[in-house]
C-alpha cells in the first residue's frame, strides 16, 4: 500500500481527547480554540486540516492555513499528507509573510510593484534609513535609525498608510518620523522592494482596494485557519477578516496567556475579542496538558492567574508526581551562572542528554556569564538566536549580488556590493552616483549600465566600469537559466571575492571562505530539491527564514536562548535565570500595566517549556557597566504561594549586603512617581538600585526654558543621571535629570 492509499477515517487514526475531537469535527463557523501550553494545539490544527480535506472533501488549494514559522508549516504539511494519504502540495500553508509574498508575486502590479520585488531584511532597512537621514541632513543621534524603523513598523502593522497621516505629528520628533516614513516608502518603491511589514500591509491594501481580486481569493480560500492567533497584529487580523468575510469559515487556535509579542505589534485583544467580532463563534478550551508535571503547571498558573486581561482557564495533567519547582537566591550573576552549570553537570552525570536542557533569560546580554560558566565546566552549548548564518557579512554580500541580478533596481544591495571587494569606488564617488541616480529618478545600477564610464573620474571610473561589466556578464548567465549555484560561483570568481579572502591569509578569512562554501552547498542542494525553482525562489525562501526555522536540537549541547526565542519549544529541564525586577519585568515597563501583564505572560511561557524540572533563580547583585548593581527579586515571585516551590538560599554574607531575603523572595515594588533627590546627603547604596529608575528612552519631560521634549537616551545612575532630550523646537540637549520634570507616563 503506497502513502496515498485510502485509510480509515481521520478521526479514527489520530488520538484526540473529547474536547479536541469536538473542535476538529465541528462544522458550525467561526471557531475559536483556546489551546493552553502543551495541550496538543498542533495536533488539533493538523487534524482539522486533514478532516476538511478527507471528510468534507475540501480541495487543499481551497485552504489557507497560517502558522508563525516556516518549520512548523513544513512539519504540518507532512503530517496532513501522512494522515490523509493524499498529496497536499497545493495547500496554502505557511507564515503570514510567506503566503502574502506568494500572493503579491502574482498581484503586485495592481499596487505598482513588479512581480520580482526584493524583500528587505532588518539590515537592509537600517541601511536605507541611514541613507535617508544623511540625505535629509538629520543627525542619527537625534533620530536613531532603529527607533525610526520601529515607529514606521507600528504604522505598517496597524495598516496606516503614509498618505493618511501626512503632515501629522504632535511634536518635532513625531513629525520627522512621519516625514521619513513617506520618503522611506517612496525609496522602497523606487527600488522595487518591500520590507517584512509591507508584505502583509500591502496584501491588505491590495484586497481592500480591488473588489474583484478580493472576491477571487475569498472564493479560493473557502477555509481560513490561523495558528498562534494571540500573536497576530492588526494587519494580520484585517487579512483574516477580509479573506473570511464572505463565508465566515474561520478557525483560529491560540492562547492569550502566551501572547508575548506586543512590542512588535501583536494584539492579545484579537483572540480575546474574537467572539464579539465574529458572530456565532463556537469556543473550545483545551486545558489538559500533555507536557509538564502538575507542580510545574501549578507554579505557572500562580504566575498567570494574576493577569486581569485573560480568558478563564487552568491547565491540568494526569502526571501528578514530579520534582518541586526550585527557586534559588544567589549572591550575584557569576555565582548564579556557576550554580546553573554545576546543576547541569549533575544532570549529565545522571544520564540526561544535554540537548534536553535549556537555560532561558530575558536579555541577550545575560548569556555571556552563562556561557563562561558552561565553558569552565567543559559543558558544550549552543546559543539559539545568535547571529544567523544568513546574516553574516560574507553571506549577505553574496546574496546582495544575487538579489541585484534579479532586481537591478535594488539600491540597497547595489550600495552593499558596489565596492566589495574593493575596486576604488570610495564613499565620495558612491555618494555622487546615488545623487545622480536620484536626480534622474532611476536606480544606481540602471544609471551605471546606461553610461559609458563618464559618471566618475580617476580610479573610481575604472572601478565603476569594472562593476558594470561584471553585472552584465552575470545578467547573461541568469537569462541563460544557469543553475543558481553556478551563478554564485561565477560571482565569486568574476568579482575576486574568494581570491581577496585567500590573500588575507587569516583565520577569520578562512572562516568566511568556509561559510561561503556552505552557501554554495546550500544552493546546490536547494537546486536538487527544487528542479523547477529559480534563483528568485531561492532568494525569497532565504529572506523569509527565521532563527527558529534554522535551529536544530543538538543532543550533546545545552541550549541557551531568550524567553522570546523559546516560544513553541520544550525541554526536559529548564533553568529560568535572572528573575529580578529590572530584567523580568524589564525596568522599561515598570510604569505600563499592559506591558507588566505581557512580561508576566513571558515568565509563564518560560515556565511551561519544562517537562520534568523547572529551576528559577535571582541574584542580589548583578554586574552592569562594570559595577555591581543591587537587584530585587521579581515582583512576579510575590504572586506565587510559598508551597508551590522549594526555596534555596545560596548567598554568602557581605559586609554591606543589600536587603536580605531570609526564607523566600519578597520583592519591593519600584516607585512609579518622580522623586526629589537630596543632593546634600552622601550617595547611598540604594542610589543605584532599580527602585529609583524613573526615566527611560521614549518618555516625555519638560524644561522651564526649552519646553517639552522626548528622551533619546539615559546615562548615569541616581543623582548623576543625565538625559539626552530632543525638544519640540528640534534642538537636542544633554541635561542633568534634576533640571527636568517628568510628565505623567
Amino acid at each position: 500500500m503506497n502513502r496515498y492509499t485510502k485509510k480509515q477515517p481521520v478521526l479514527d487514526r489520530i488520538v484526540l481527547n473529547s474536547i479536541q475531537k469536538q473542535a476538529v469535527s465541528c462544522d458550525i463557523w467561526p471557531q475559536l480554540v483556546f489551546a493552553g501550553a502543551g495541550s496538543g494545539k498542533t495536533r488539533v490544527l493538523t487534524a482539522k486540516i486533514a478532516y476538511l480535506i478527507e471528510h468534507l472533501r475540501v480541495p487543499p488549494i481551497n485552504i489557507f492555513a497560517a502558522t508563525f514559522t516556516n518549520k512548523a508549516a513544513g512539519e504540518m504539511r507532512e503530517r496532513v499528507e501522512s494522515l490523509t494519504g493524499l498529496p497536499c502540495g497545493a495547500l496554502w500553508i505557511g507564515t503570514f509573510h510567506s503566503m502574502c509574498a506568494r500572493l503579491l508575486r502574482r498581484e503586485a502590479p495592481h499596487i505598482g510593484y513588479p512581480a520580482n520585488f526584493t524583500i528587505y531584511d532588518r539590515d537592509d532597512q537600517i541601511s536605507l534609513v541611514k541613507r535617508i537621514l544623511k540625505e535629509e541632513g538629520l543627525d542619527e543621534r537625534s533620530m536613531p535609525p532603529r527607533g525610526v524603523l520601529q515607529s514606521i513598523s507600528r504604522f505598517k502593522n496597524a495598516c496606516t498608510p503614509f498618505e493618511s497621516i501626512e503632515g501629522g505629528g504632535d511634536n518635532y520628533y513625531d513629525r520627522q518620523v512621519i516625514h521619513l516614513y513617506g520618503i522611506y516608502q517612496k525609496m522602497l518603491k523606487r527600488s522595487a522592494a518591500m520590507d517584512f511589514d509591507d508584505l502583509i500591509a500591502n496584501a491588505v491594501y491590495l484586497l481592500r482596494g480591488n473588489a474583484d481580486i478580493l472576491k477571487r481569493y475569498q472564493n479560493r480560500f473557502q477555509y481560513v485557519l490561523v495558528d498562534e492567533y494571540q500573536d497576530t497584529n492588526n494587519a494580520q487580523f484585517l487579512l483574516v477578516k477580509l479573506l473570511g468575510a464572505a463565508h465566515k469559515r474561520v478557525f483560529v487556535v491560540g492562547d492569550d496567556d502566551q501572547s508575548i509579542y506586543g512590542w512588535r505589534g501583536a494584539q492579545v485583544e484579537n483572540i480575546l475579542s474574537f467572539e464579539s467580532l465574529f458572530e456565532g463563534t463556537r469556543v473550545f478550551k483545551l486545558e489538559q496538558n500533555y507536557r509538564s508535571t502538575q507542580p510545574i503547571l501549578d507554579f505557572a498558573h500562580s504566575v498567570i492567574s494574576v493577569n486581569t486581561n485573560r480568558a478563564d482557564k487552568q491547565l491540568w495533567t494526569d502526571t501528578h508526581n514530579g520534582a518541586e519547582v526550585a527557586v534559588t537566591r544567589y549572591r550575584d550573576d557569576r555565582q548564579e551562572a556557576t550554580g546553573i552549570a554545576e546543576r547541569v553537570a549533575q544532570l549529565a552525570a545522571n544520564g540526561m542528554r544535554l540537548g534536553e536542557v535549556a537555560v532561558l533569560f530575558r536579555t541577550n546580554a545575560q548569556s555571556r556569564v552563562l556561557e563562561e560558566a558552561l565553558r569552565r565546566a567543559k559543558l558544550p552549548y549552543v546559543v539559539v538566536g545568535a547571529t544567523s548564518f544568513y546574516q553574516r557579512k560574507e553571506i549577505k554580500d553574496c546574496l546582495a549580488y544575487l538579489r541585484l541580478l534579479i532586481n537591478p533596481r535594488d539600491d540597497v544591495s547595489c550600495a552593499r556590493v558596489l565596492n566589495v571587494p574593493t575596486r576604488g569606488i570610495g564613499a565620495k564617488s558612491q555618494a555622487s552616483l546615488f545623487e545622480a541616480a536620484a536626480k534622474r529618478n532611476v536606480a544606481v545600477l540602471e544609471l551605471i549600465e546606461e553610461q559609458d564610464g563618464t559618471l566618475t573620474g580617476g580610479k573610481a571610473a575604472k572601478g565603476v566600469e569594472q562593476f558594470r561589466e561584471i553585472m552584465l556578464l552575470l545578467r547573461d548567465l541568469v537569462e541563460q537559466q544557469t543553475p543558481p549555484d553556478e551563478i554564485l560561483k561565477q560571482i565569486l570568481d568574476l568579482t575576486g571575492y574568494t581570491s581577496a579572502l585567500e590573500a588575507e591569509d587569516t583565520v577569520e578569512a578562512q572562516n568566511r571562505l568556509d561559510n561561503i562554501g556552505e552557501l554554495v552547498n546550500a544552493l546546490t542542494l536547494w537546486a536538487q530539491d527544487n528542479p523547477e525553482g529559480t534563483l528568485a525562489d531561492f532568494l525569497e525562501e532565504v529572506s523569509l527564514v527565521s532563527d527558529v526555522d534554522k535551529w536544530e536540537r543538538r543532543e550533546t549541547s545545552v541550549n541557551l536562548m531568550t524567553l522570546h526565542c523559546a516560544k513553541g519549544l520544550e525541554f526536559g529541564v529548564v533553568f529560568l535565570a535572572g528573575l529580578e525586577d529590572g530584567l523580568l519585568p524589564s525596568r522599561q515597563n515598570f510604569d505600563d500595566e499592559r506591558s507588566i501583564e505581557e512580561e508576566r505572560r513571558l515568565l509563564y511561557v518560560g515556565a511551561t517549556r519544562a517537562r520534568k524540572e523547572l529551576c528559577c533563580s535571582f541574584v542580589d547583585q548583578r554586574y552592569r557597566f562594570g559595577r555591581l548593581i543591587p537587584m530585587e527579586p521579581s515582583r512576579y515571585l510575590d504572586d506565587i504561594p510559598r508551597e508551590r516551590y522549594r526555596f534555596d538560599d545560596r548567598c554568602v554574607t557581605f559586609s554591606a549586603p543589600p536587603a536580605a531575603v531570609s526564607s523566600a523572595p519578597k520583592a519591593k515594588k519600584p516607585r512609579m512617581v518622580a522623586r526629589e533627590e537630596d543632593h546634600t546627603q552622601e550617595t547611598s547604596y540604594d542610589d543605584f538600585s532599580q527602585e529609583i529608575v524613573q526615566y527611560r528612552m521614549g518618555h516625555h519631560v519638560s524644561h522651564k526654558s526649552y519646553g517639552r521634549g522626548k528622551i533619546l537616551s539615559v546615562s548615569g545612575f541616581g543623582k548623576d543621571t543625565q538625559l539626552t532630550v530632543l525638544f519640540s523646537d528640534g534642538s537636542r540637549r544633554k541635561l542633568m535629570a534634576k533640571f527636568l520634570e517628568p510628565e505623567v507616563w
